[in-house]
């Protein structure tokens, strides 16, 4: 089950402030299908000279409308709430407790006036940098999870594909940033085209 939660793939860290190319050859042969593989493998057909957030926008774009069917009918009109769950929910190192999740009234304040359905979009994520006290963090993420989708009554989106994910956010009328870059890229990502977001100040 653990083994499930711990992955290579971090699209927001490989897009905002890169990958190794190690870590990069390793996202390539976990993930070969993904928007990070299509990512890395045009930015090395274009000799690293394309812009980073307009490369990623071109890719997201070219392969958002063939998997429609995957998210919720009612995401263009919905409020999507992005929450980094997993690692920095319980997890001893300093960049986990620099991204310990938000507290819910703070998110519940965030969306005072808004009444759209909301969705929420996460899951335990460990990478190889993180804390190993596993039990412990999923514990957590779950009870937190369950904290804010009972509070905001909103619904959590369980797609289990960060791609999915990506696409869902992006579908969304509104989308509220969580913490860590995979969150970061979706608000740069929907800046880009003009899309509404609700920014937190936050460390990313």
């Amino acid at each position: 089950m653990i083994n499930n939660m711990i992955s290579s793939y971090r699209l927001g860290d490989l897009v905002l402030i890169n990958l190794n190319e190690d870590e990069k050859n390793e996202l390539l042969t976990e993930h070969p299908d993904s928007i990070g593989s299509k990512y890395i493998l045009e930015q090395r057909n274009n000799n690293n000279s394309c812009n980073n957030l307009e490369l990623i926008t071109k890719i997201v774009m070219e392969n958002i409308e063939t998997n429609l069917d995957l998210l919720p009918k009612n995401i263009t009109e919905s409020t999507l709430i992005h929450l980094r769950l997993g690692d920095v929910v319980g997890g001893n190192e300093t960049h986990e407790r620099e991204k310990r999740p938000f507290d819910v009234n703070y998110i519940k304040s965030l969306l005072a006036e808004d009444d759209n359905p909301k969705y929420v979009i996460g899951k335990c994520f460990f990478a190889k940098p993180s804390s190993k006290n596993y039990e412990e963090c999923i514990q957590l993420s779950n009870e937190y999870l369950e904290k804010v989708i009972t509070e905001l009554q909103a619904e959590h989106f369980d797609s289990g594909n960060a791609d999915i994910d990506l696409y869902c956010a992006i579908k969304s009328k509104v989308f509220v940033q969580g913490r860590g870059y995979f969150s970061k890229l979706i608000v740069e990502i929907r800046k880009k085209l003009n899309l509404i977001n609700i920014e937190t100040a936050v460390q990313a």
